[in-house]
């Protein structure tokens, strides 16, 4: 068996997109996998398609069946997925991951079967709270580990993308437990520039801050805009790459929840400020995706971001963003597949015409009859035969497809060995002439030579 990669007859996201190119931003931050059969329904309608998703994997949840059937089902909902790594809460504190955490994250999600050419990854979290990194904020071990986290990535698959870790933007400068996103880029920066070469487009958490309680129409570091200022400071470092914004957490927390909290805005007033943000952000060509924290968290400590309430119930303010018209995304993805089995007759004549069969195994992203793509034929020249293309039903990653055809072998003057195949194939199937009239084909060559010395007098 082998394996054989196709192209796809569209090409998008793996190149930046024109400021002139509409694009689907809008998307949704998950508390757990089992949250896709939730948001599948409203994250691209009405009218959008391949929004996005962001999720949080753990060290300590590292079960395959559990993750390929989310990318799966990602795949079958149009969803682009924007996967951040974590390690464990030790203490009250995410503990700071280890080089074999790192190894054991990147490994484990180079083996999953991802629904996009390009996969999109955040290594960590807000280091500038030192919750979020053992205890306390630590400029060099936490440069050491992004760069060594996304060196680890690229090495193993160079479709990941890799985002950089989000800052709190409203974080105070009290160290060691917190300190200003300012500062952050400002000692990464001394202490190894090479960091801000080891990602490819910013991950921000552009909140509405001091206190949650920002408008839509404030700008600066601690508003809805301060992806902006993080682009505008990396370049007074001496930063002056393009990079695309992911905004990865955002939005405004409402009163309501298990106990009320009555220094935010109700939830009528919080949807309605997301609903009047993403207007703006869409108009921005930088910024690629949102993901409002959080769509399913009903309990402590963020059950004022959460979209539902305890009963799992929509808080209803949040249906006019669900309403609200998206628009559509158009990632590529790898088609492969690999040649099961081949079905020929086991004797052919020239002159006739002959059906057989080819069993392929979808192994690549796209889900066959969502993506069409054909085989062209790729023969010696005395034989005809059909092109192959994929039929309208689905045919998804890890099932088989057997397509039919028809073939003729011509009588020719060259009696040499004689191929048949298709242009993506590259091993073709070889068909030896017995007589001038008749030719035989057996793939076991051992079996093939018996025939053969059978039939050597034999004339027809």
């Amino acid at each position: 068996m082998f394996i054989i990669s196709l192209l796809l007859l569209f090409i998008l996201n793996n190149r930046p997109i024109l400021a002139s190119e509409v694009k689907n931003i809008f998307g949704i931050h998950l508390t757990q996998t089992s949250d896709i059969h939730l948001v599948k329904d409203f994250v691209n309608n009405p009218g959008g398609d391949w929004g996005w998703v962001t999720i949080v994997i753990r060290t300590d949840q590292l079960d395959r069946h559990i993750w390929q059937e989310f990318m799966d089902n990602c795949r079958k909902y149009h969803l682009i997925p924007i996967v951040r790594l974590a390690t464990i809460i030790d203490q009250n504190f995410w503990k700071q991951p280890s080089y074999s955490d790192v190894d054991n994250l990147a490994n484990f999600l180079n083996t999953l079967n991802w629904p996009t050419k390009t996969q999109y990854i955040i290594p960590f979290n807000e280091i500038n709270h030192g919750t979020e990194w053992g205890g306390e904020v630590n400029i060099q071990t936490f440069t050491d580990i992004f760069i060594y986290t996304s060196e680890k990535l690229k090495n193993l698959n160079k479709n990941f993308f890799i985002l950089s870790t989000p800052l709190d933007l409203a974080a105070p400068e009290k160290p060691p437990t917190y300190k200003s996103a300012q500062n952050i880029y400002r000692e990464v920066y001394m202490y190894n520039p090479k960091y801000f070469d080891s990602f490819d487009g910013i991950a921000s958490h552009s909140y509405p801050n001091h206190g949650f309680i920002g408008l839509p129409h404030h700008t600066g570091q601690r508003s809805i805009r301060g992806y902006q200022w993080e682009l505008s400071y990396l370049k007074t470092l001496g930063i002056h790459k393009t990079f695309p914004i992911f905004i990865t957490e955002t939005g405004w927390p409402h009163r309501e929840g298990i106990t009320s909290q009555n220094n935010y805005y109700t939830s009528n007033t919080a949807a309605s400020l997301l609903f009047q943000s993403i207007d703006i952000w869409q108009k921005d060509p930088a910024v690629y995706a949102i993901t409002p924290f959080i769509y399913n968290y009903p309990h402590p400590p963020f059950d004022h971001f959460s979209w539902l309430d305890e009963n799992e119930k929509l808080y209803p303010a949040y249906q006019q963003i669900i309403d609200k018209q998206k628009h559509q995304n158009r990632p590529e993805q790898v088609t492969d597949f690999e040649v099961v089995k081949n079905n020929l007759p086991f004797l052919i004549f020239t002159d006739y015409e002959y059906g057989g069969s080819i069993t392929l195994k979808n192994t690549g992203q796209s889900i066959w009859g969502e993506t069409d793509f054909c085989l062209l034929p790729e023969s010696s020249p005395n034989i005809t035969i059909d092109t192959l293309c994929t039929p309208n039903n689905y045919i998804y990653p890890g099932q088989n497809l057997t397509l039919f055809y028809k073939f003729k072998i011509n009588k020719s003057d060259n009696q040499q060995t004689t191929f048949l195949g298709w242009d993506k194939i590259e091993d073709k199937f070889e068909i030896t002439p017995i007589t001038a009239q008749g030719q035989i084909y057996h793939p076991d060559l051992n079996l093939k030579q018996k025939i053969l010395q059978i039939f050597k007098n034999f004339s027809l």
